[in-house]
């Protein structure tokens, strides 16, 4: 796919930069005869104000409309050039650009016509930002007039068939374009709606976070966002279903090292009405004191969600706990109407009062679960254990030896709860924390994870590969998988090859399994997105090693070199931030704190900080200078320079003058490294082990 650019200009040369979605170039006018048109600003620049796709997606073929307004905020008009930087694969047709309800005429360069187009710019500007599109094809069409003060709105329709990369379709939607613009974009909106003949499986974006509805043979949802300058590709990933249940590859390999790879497993998004598991399901509550007011009410609300979606084959209980224990029933109670009417009685009275037995409520909840059927538990607490056994290696220890098949979910709300603690209880019952800060929606989270769990379609799912060798998988225990829910891998391999995949899991107490022939190549440096997630897997995984078992130097060399790899910013790399942008990255704290910071908002902080990196589908991170990703390449900011991290004192360097004829000879030497050189005027780029040290 791609992106629209509006290039104003007139006769004479350039002036200044730009604005929005596209590039803008003004230049002075012609002199002019009386009345005396206003001085020529410095800065000159019309304004992108708002940015609106809607890609429509049948059987792989994409249809994409691109709304844009420019407004010109200056007292003279301008002539421009329209332009779309192609995707050198990508054949669009049916392309038609409107401009204020007029359809405009244009070309398609290809991509070494293009090239000269994009360094003519670069040269204008005195900016290298265009190199990130150095190895696309171009569309262009003259704009005029641009009137002064006024809007201007753009369209632009065109068609594709998308690739596709591995077992997945691959949308692809240039718009990376943060160093190309003056100010953010008001309004930024990127719809979509894919429908296919076969049931639509994974969905996902490793650039944005996505809302995503989907269905058998349907999906749809989008990307929104305000005051925004877009530093990441659109890129949107979808697979179809060969049967009920399937695994989905992607992969990534540099020659002479380890591959990486992502393995979607992924089921039906709807259960067949015969086909539910039934499942035992416990909601523990903690009704204290410190719960009184708003906490206890939204608590009350999403435990009636809960109840009144359980399936008719489902078994249930709730226990609140104070100081003392009170079960709803002493025993699992069939989901009938009338023991769903008395649960919401039950909790229509339930009072915030006492204080927190957390150890005993936890050991009543796991005593009542005792079926072989899926089995879940639901824990929810505002604070720290003051009844009964307080002492939190003791709490886990007992958690530990009665958890035995039960998947625990633990709700922490507030800033009062030991994070530890609850990490560590959501650990051994192979299930996940969340924490809920005092403005947020608790009965929100109540509900969404209740709706996620309802409907589990296979208990106990577990992979192995044969053939090839794979490594650091994450997550390492998949748990269950749900209908409409994805698991998502992903690991190391050595070598290169054909091999197998074999998912083994139960369903209805029958044994399910899965065998999936594979190819993962020996040389694939297409998807580089795939490192960097794994990298903050890895990261996420090994951070929460340290703060739940104890530091050790091998978990602590391991993140320092994983990180600063791949930019990440961690207790032990936060060296790599600058003192000024160390407020904006929560993770750029002491070791020490990072290790005992238990409670409070900065303990709190610390726990989602670490489910999110273990949780991590996305390359998005904190948006700072100190560090910029492009590719498989990360930057450090070091003297005002942008430094590839792989460059390294001593190593053999070539200096180039930022816009000489060397820079661009270069750039045609190795244009698939022009996106790196894009970054900055003044950068250091590794080639083939020579560091090329552009200065101005």
């Amino acid at each position: 796919m791609m992106k629209g650019m509006l290039i104003t200009m007139t006769i004479l040369g350039l002036v200044q930069v730009l604005s929005g979605d596209g590039v803008i170039i003004p230049v002075e006018p012609e002199p002019t005869p009386m009345p005396v048109r206003p001085p020529w600003p410095k800065k000159t620049y019309l304004e992108l104000r708002d940015h609106y796709v809607k890609i429509n997606i049948h059987n792989s073929i994409a249809r994409v409309e691109v709304e844009e307004t420019f407004y010109n905020p200056y007292d003279f008009q301008m002539e421009g050039v329209y332009i779309f930087p192609i995707p050198q694969k990508t054949f669009p047709s049916k392309f038609s650009l409107i401009v204020n309800g007029k359809e405009l005429s244009g070309e398609v360069l290809e991509r070494d016509e293009a090239r000269k187009i994009y360094e003519d710019i670069v040269r204008r500007l005195r900016d290298p930002a265009l190199l990130e599109y150095y190895e696309h094809n171009l569309f262009r069409a003259r704009v005029f007039p641009i009137l002064p003060r006024k809007e201007i709105k753009t369209t632009v329709r065109y068609e594709y068939e998308l690739q596709r990369k591995g077992d997945y379709y691959e949308l692809f939607y240039p718009f990376k374009i943060e160093g190309l613009i003056a100010k953010p974009i008001q309004e930024v909106t990127i719809s979509f709606k894919i429908v296919c003949d076969l049931p639509i499986k994974q969905v996902f974006s490793p650039t944005h976070e996505i809302d995503i509805d989907r269905k058998e043979g349907a999906a749809e949802g989008g990307y929104e966002a305000t005051n925004l300058s877009p530093n990441q590709d659109f890129i949107l990933y979808y697979a179809v279903a060969r049967e009920d249940f399937d695994l989905s590859l992607l992969s990534y390999k540099k020659r002479k090292e380890d591959g990486f790879f992502l393995l979607g497993i992924s089921g039906p998004s709807e259960p067949p009405e015969d086909l539910v598991l039934p499942k035992d399901i416990v909601f523990v509550i903690d009704c204290s004191g410190s719960m009184s007011g708003e906490k206890i009410e939204q608590a009350k609300k999403g435990l009636r969600f809960f109840v009144e979606n359980l399936n008719p084959s489902d078994q249930f209980n709730i226990i609140s706990f104070s100081s003392s224990i009170k079960p709803f029933r002493k025993e699992l109670m069939k989901a009938t109407r009338a023991n769903i009417t008395a649960a919401k009685d039950f909790i229509k009275d339930l009072r915030a009062r006492g204080g927190t037995d957390i150890n005993g409520a936890l050991l009543e909840g796991l005593k009542i679960l005792r079926s072989n059927r899926p089995s879940y538990l639901l824990f929810l607490t505002d604070g720290l254990p003051t009844v009964g056994v307080t002492n939190l290696e003791k709490i886990v220890e007992n958690v530990e030896t009665k958890v035995k098949k039960t998947r625990i979910f633990v709700f922490g709300v507030g800033y009062d709860v030991n994070t530890i603690l609850l990490d560590r209880v959501a650990e051994v019952g192979s299930g996940l924390p969340e924490y809920i800060e005092p403005k947020e929606d608790l009965e929100l989270a109540i509900s969404s994870l209740s709706s996620k769990i309802m409907a589990p379609a296979l208990e106990g799912v577990e992979v192995n590969f044969l053939g090839i060798e794979v490594y650091d998988l994450h997550p390492e225990e998949l748990g269950d998988l749900f209908y409409g829910q994805d698991i998502t891998i992903a690991g190391r391999y050595r070598g290169s090859g054909q091999g197998w995949i074999n998912l083994t899991a139960k369903r209805m107490d029958r044994k399910v399994s899965l065998r999936r022939e594979f190819v993962l190549p020996g040389h694939d440096e297409d998807l580089d997105f795939i490192p960097l997630i794994w990298a903050k897997k890895r990261v996420g995984f090994l951070l929460s090693e340290i703060r739940l078992h104890g530091e050790n130097q091998e978990l602590v060399d391991e993140i320092v070199a994983v990180a600063k790899k791949y930019g990440i910013v961690t207790p032990y790399t936060s060296y790599l931030v600058r003192d000024e942008e160390r407020l904006l990255v929560p993770m750029a704290l002491p070791a020490e704190r990072f290790k005992t910071e238990a409670t409070g908002r900065g303990g709190v902080q610390i726990a989602k900080d670490i489910i999110e990196m273990k949780k991590a589908e996305t390359v998005r991170g904190p948006q700072i200078r100190s560090i910029r990703q492009s590719g498989s390449k990360t930057f450090y900011l070091k003297d005002g320079i942008y430094v590839d991290g792989e460059y390294r004192e001593g190593m053999k360097e070539k200096k180039i003058r930022f816009l000489s004829p060397g820079y661009f000879a270069l750039l045609k030497k190795f244009p698939e490294y022009a996106r790196y050189f894009g970054l900055s005027p003044e950068i250091v780029v590794v080639i083939k082990g020579v560091a090329y040290r552009v200065l101005l």
